[in-house]
Parts: C-alpha cells; sequence; structure tokens
C-alpha cells in the first residue's frame, strides 16, 4: 500500500498519522490530533470543535524520528464539518492549514 494520496495536486500529500496538539488563541480552543495526511507545507486532521477558515492556530507536531517537538504557526485554509454517525449530534469537524514558520521535510 502507497503512502502517497491519490490527487494531482502540485505538491505531494503523504496519508501519514503524526501526533499533534494545537491551540487557536482567538477562541482559546484548544486539541490533540492524529493528522489524516501532510505535505511540506501543510497538514489535515480532526479538531474538537468547528474553527473558522483564517484562524491562526499555533501547533506542536510530534517528530517521528526524533523526541523533539515540530513547532509552527498555521493558518485554516479551509475548514469542513461531517457525521461519523446516524444521529446529526456524531458530528465532527476537519481542518486543512497551511504552515506559517516551518516545513515538515
Amino acid at each position: 500500500m502507497s503512502i502517497f494520496s491519490n490527487d494531482h495536486r502540485e505538491i505531494k500529500r503523504y496519508d501519514l498519522s503524526l501526533k499533534l496538539n494545537y491551540y487557536d488563541p482567538l477562541t482559546n480552543s484548544k486539541g490533540e490530533a492524529l493528522t489524516k495526511n501532510i505535505c511540506k507545507n501543510g497538514l489535515r486532521f480532526p479538531v474538537h470543535s468547528k474553527i473558522p477558515k483564517g484562524a491562526l492556530l499555533d501547533l506542536n507536531i510530534e517528530d517521528p524520528f526524533s523526541e523533539k517537538l515540530i513547532r509552527s504557526k498555521a493558518k485554516v485554509v479551509w475548514a469542513e464539518e461531517y457525521v461519523t454517525g446516524d444521529d446529526a449530534e456524531d458530528a465532527g469537524y476537519e481542518v486543512g492549514v497551511k504552515l506559517l514558520k516551518k516545513l515538515l521535510y
């Protein structure tokens, strides 16, 4: 199985789960998540509550090859709601963010 996503974007996406912590200073919202995919300047991951497009987040991303954290600011470029079960109350959110200060590789 390939770790490459099946898309035709200019920058390759990798289906890779990295542990991260996020914090939205504007709403004081924070959480922990696993990425769904990554590229060198962005991430896709689930969040606990709705975060608006354009929000700036503080990220701490676990580096799987060392004990260090990758710290970066990120801008939410898209946000989507999805339903996880039969009930509308079983909704969750996902965001796509662009890293502003660091590249992942």
